[in-house]
């Protein structure tokens, strides 16, 4: 009952079931606005450079880009779980559009300065808040039950592709010829990602609210301001009440900081470690993004192979283990391939793990609690960087070392989450699968008392359990 047709060119093989194609509209107008998000965050540092020398105004730029998370995550995971999600997220890449595009204007005539490449920026990235946590709270209702893995991957590889491969460079070579034109493509692929998202079903836009939710607790007086501190307190409870998630959710957060500590000095000890030239210093990063796309490609084999757990327990030593390579390292080429491996297996794993959440979590829910998520990780980015810096005064090696460390131990701990979520999580899509085995069983056998052919062209694309 829950086995795949096998596949008619590999008759002793399973076939793989489709991700659908409301995911391909979805993938398509993602990948749109990841190439905005690239030329955004490559031609705003560009065109700051060109403004003024002065470090800590730049640096502004990059507090601007993740200050609304800390601001606006918990607000707009509230938001995400009460409207209609496709036109949330085509409504701030139209705002998005027009911030970029009246940006181009004022660069293009002279005058912009600093402070108003600083206030774009900010207020692009609020908007990328309510968009980044609207596309992951939809997401699995868009893809069919047991894709949402190799769907996750898709997304991924893609972000790096379009974003450091795609936007970052078109956009240095677009701001050769004029520095209004990377901006101007920007705002037209925030507008073409926007249109894209108009073509999704109405099924998939606002989750339904399960009997006894939070709904009739959340308008306490009619007052919108406490029905959204109501559902922000109601998500809150949800992340951090179940033990497992609450578990998940803070060892995200202390590998984050690891990471953080890492990366905050990688430049010198690339630069001053390693005597990589300044020159090559870029290609020497981008070996990240290389093992990103691999292990993206990889995660949803990896995991219909092995299966959730062993692959993030694995994954997270190995990951570990690289970090700690990258710090001692005898040269840059050893140091490279462990920074590929670091990339590859830290997608594989981050993606597995979010998939899993977003199986288990139920839809009216999933907004707020990625928001929980992803303000803790961001709001303690400062601190791994802090770290990374004190550290990295008694030996630049030591960062990359404690980040390992660090990972390790973090994961001793959460070992028992990881497997209950793993264990959930294939619960869950193994009662969708027999549903929709089900459905199919009711569908084709309307089909067959009507005479119809089981060959229709007229039925939905995609397979189907028998």
């Amino acid at each position: 009952m829950n086995s795949a047709p096998p596949d008619r060119a590999n008759p002793g093989k399973k076939a793989k079931p489709p991700i659908g194609r409301n995911f391909n509209r979805f993938w398509f107008g993602s990948l749109s606005s990841n190439l905005a998000d690239g030329l955004m965050l490559t031609a705003l540092p560009l065109i700051a450079a060109m403004l003024t020398n002065d470090p800590l105004l730049v640096s502004l730029l990059a507090v601007a880009r993740f200050l609304p998370w800390l601001l606006f995550g918990l607000f707009a995971g509230a938001v995400v779980d009460r409207v209609d999600r496709v036109r949330l997220m085509v409504g701030v890449n139209v705002v998005r559009a027009a911030l970029i595009a009246g940006l181009a204007a004022v660069v293009a005539t002279g005058s912009a300065t600093i402070w108003v490449l600083i206030v774009v920026m900010f207020m692009a990235m609020t908007c990328e808040v309510f968009y980044d946590l609207a596309g992951r709270a939809m997401l699995p209702d868009i893809v069919r039950a047991g894709t949402i893995d190799r769907a996750n991957g898709r997304l991924i590889s893609g972000q790096t592709i379009t974003e450091d491969f795609g936007g970052a460079p078109l956009a240095g070579f677009l701001f050769v010829v004029a520095a209004s034109l990377p901006l101007a493509v920007n705002a037209g692929a925030y507008l073409v990602g926007a249109l894209v998202l108009l073509g999704l079903p109405l099924a998939v836009r606002r989750p339904a609210q399960p009997e006894g939710a939070e709904t009739k607790e959340a308008e306490p007086s009619g007052n919108p301001f406490r029905s959204i501190l109501t559902e922000i307190g109601a998500g809150m409870r949800y992340t951090f009440g179940d033990a497992s998630l609450r578990s998940l959710v803070l060892f995200g957060a202390i590998t984050n900081i690891g990471i953080m500590a890492m990366n905050a000095v990688m430049v010198l000890l690339v630069r001053d470690h390693f005597g990589v030239p300044a020159a090559l210093f870029g290609v020497f990063m981008s070996a990240t993004a290389v093992g990103a796309i691999i292990g993206a490609a990889l995660t949803g084999r990896l995991v219909a192979r092995f299966g959730r757990f062993p692959i993030q327990v694995v994954g997270f030593l190995l990951q570990s283990l690289s970090c700690v390579v990258v710090g001692l390292a005898p040269n840059a080429y050893t140091a490279a391939a462990a920074w590929v491996l670091l990339g590859g297996i830290a997608t594989v794993c981050n993606t597995v793990m979010v998939s899993a959440i977003q199986v288990v979590v139920p839809g009216s829910m999933l907004g707020r609690m990625m928001s929980c998520a992803q303000c803790l990780g961001y709001g303690l980015t400062p601190v791994g960087s802090l770290l990374g810096g004190l550290i990295g005064r008694i030996d630049l090696r030591f960062p990359a070392i404690f980040a390992g460390v660090l990972i390790l131990v973090a994961l001793l701990t959460v070992l028992p989450a990881l497997r209950d979520f793993a264990r959930r999580a294939g619960e869950v899509e193994r009662a969708a699968r027999d549903w929709e085995a089900r459905e199919g069983q009711v569908d084709r056998g309307r089909d067959l008392d009507q005479g119809e052919s089981r060959e229709d062209p007229g039925h939905e694309e995609g397979w189907k359990e028998p």
